[in-house]
Order: C-alpha cells, then sequence, then structure tokens
C-alpha cells in the first residue's frame, strides 16, 4: 500500500460479560519494561477481513471491513482495540453492526515490530506521545466496545485516513511513499476465515516498488491480494513513481543545479580524456 506503507491491530480483550479475558490497557507511566499483552480468544471469529486502501497525494484512505461471528451459545461484551501508525485521529470512524460506535484513543512509541506467538501476544510501548528515537513509531491505539447475541454475525468496520510515511513531499518532487498494516495480530481470534486487500494508487505514485505480499495487478494503478489464509507477516508496501516520473522529478529539482556544478569539475575532466583519446587515435591512423 505509499509505502500503504498500511498497518493494522484489532485485538479481543473481553470474552464473556463481566470477566477480563485478557489486558487490555496500557500502563498509565509506561516505562521500558511496559507492554500491552493479548491472548488467544475462543468467542468470536473473523469470517472475512476486506481491506481497501485509497492512495492520494502523500495520504491514503483505509478501510477495513470484518465479518465476524460468535460463535458461543451465550452473549459475548468484547472491548477491542485498533493500532496503526500515522493515523489522522480526526477521521476515524467505527460502525459495529451498521451503527457507528464512540471510542478512545491514545498514542504510543513502540521499540519494535509485532510478534505473534501461540500462547499469548505482546507489543512493547516505551512511552507516550512522544518519540524517544529515530527508529522508534508512534502509533495510535483505538479502542472501543462490541456486543455479540448468541451465535450472532455482523460486520465491524474502522475507516481513517493514513499518511504516508517515507517521503511524499520532498522540495525536488521525487516521490516514494510507505504503507505499514498490522495483520499478524488477527491470529488471536478463534479462527481467520480470508483476507482480500485492494490497494488503489493515484497518478503521482502508480507503481508498488517493494512489497513483502505479492499484490496482483487488475487494473490501471489497481492492485489486490486474496489469500484463504492470515499472512504470517504484517503488511509492507513501498510505492514509487514510474521511471520517467522519476526522471522528470530529477529534473524539476531545485538542488539539480547545485549538484551539476558540484560534478562539473569531473564531468569536463572525463569529457576532455575521452576528446584527447579520439584525437589521438584519429591522428595515428592519419599517420
Amino acid at each position: 500500500m505509499k509505502k500503504i506503507c498500511l498497518f493494522l491491530l484489532f485485538l479481543l480483550v473481553f470474552a464473556v460479560p463481566q470477566n477480563v479475558y485478557a489486558n487490555m490497557a496500557a500502563p498509565q507511566k509506561a516505562d521500558i519494561g511496559s507492554s500491552i499483552t493479548f491472548e488467544q480468544n475462543d468467542a468470536l471469529s473473523v469470517i472475512s477481513e476486506v481491506l481497501d486502501i485509497t492512495v492520494h497525494g502523500s495520504k491514503a484512505d483505509i478501510n477495513a471491513a470484518y465479518r465476524m461471528k460468535n460463535t458461543m451459545e451465550e452473549a459475548v461484551a468484547t472491548a477491542a482495540m485498533f493500532l496503526s501508525p500515522n493515523i489522522e485521529t480526526s477521521n476515524v470512524q467505527i460502525t459495529v453492526n451498521g451503527r457507528a460506535v464512540s471510542f478512545t484513543r491514545e498514542s504510543y512509541t513502540l521499540s519494535y515490530d509485532t510478534e505473534v506467538k501461540t500462547d499469548d501476544w505482546q507489543y512493547a510501548v516505551l512511552t507516550k506521545d512522544k518519540a524517544v528515537s529515530y527508529n522508534d513509531q508512534l502509533v495510535e491505539a483505538i479502542r472501543f466496545e462490541m456486543s455479540f447475541a448468541p451465535n450472532e454475525e455482523y460486520d465491524v468496520v474502522v475507516s481513517y485516513t493514513y499518511q504516508l510515511g517515507g517521503y511524499p513531499h520532498l522540495d525536488f518532487n521525487a516521490k516514494c511513499g510507505q504503507i505499514k498494516y498490522y495483520l499478524t495480530p488477527a491470529a488471536m481470534w478463534k479462527d481467520f476465515g480470508g483476507l482480500t486487500i485492494n490497494l488503489n494508487l493515484d497518478e503521482d505514485m502508480p507503481v508498488i516498488s517493494k512489497s513483502n505480499l505479492n499484490f496482483k495487478k487488475i487494473g490501471p494503478r489497481a492492485y489486490q491480494y486474496i489469500s484463504d489464509t492470515l499472512p504470517n507477516e504484517n503488511l509492507q508496501i513501498t510505492i514509487d513513481e514510474n521511471w520517467y516520473q522519476n526522471i522528470f522529478s530529477t529534473l524539476r529539482s531545485p538542488y539539480l543545479g547545485m549538484t551539476a556544478a558540484m560534478f562539473l569539475p569531473f564531468i569536463l575532466i572525463i569529457l576532455a580524456i575521452i576528446i584527447l583519446i579520439v584525437w589521438f587515435l584519429h591522428r595515428r591512423k592519419k599517420r
């Protein structure tokens, strides 16, 4: 996805009413040893997930639609958390069974990539709101509630605007974007039925230059990934300009003159050597 990069986490925390199934809340005062821990859920299944990512400029509209089902013969109350980097929180919308629901959000700095374990899932949190180093990543945690009647099935939709990673606003117009999306934590649901990712790029960056999942091109600037199983890694996509856009971006660079002046002496020396060799060979041939 201007690598999408498009990352999402959508995890269960309470399995049945009044009973805490896993720890969802982060520490009030996070430290280096703090983390959010989730456990495998045995009540709710994801029948399917459809992820739509539409890039426009340096941003992307992301819509994650889950078809979920309560497999229990009793009601289930669920607190869910959705994590993603680079969320513009003013545009977040959550709908559960066709109705908009309220949510809360917090920002965290994460120290390493996500990792799914069979017994539990841990996501390290170093501090709130402020990155402590260049390599750390700020992530928004969106929390909301869901309720399921016995054997009930319905859609849960999370939509938001995503700020592309990379350098989509460079002055010399050489654009490159990154989309990251958390896929692997969905393994903590009881079952996961299938995944469809629809990626639509714009004219500024119409090419997938790198992706850890194999997308199929289905139309002009349109790509799709379909799988019956959940990938064992999170989604990471880099989108870029095509070859001739890159050439024109370089020619439009305000630094082109300075760069040319820097290399001009070397170019003149090489040119002089070539001319001298040609002149020498020509004179030798005449003799």
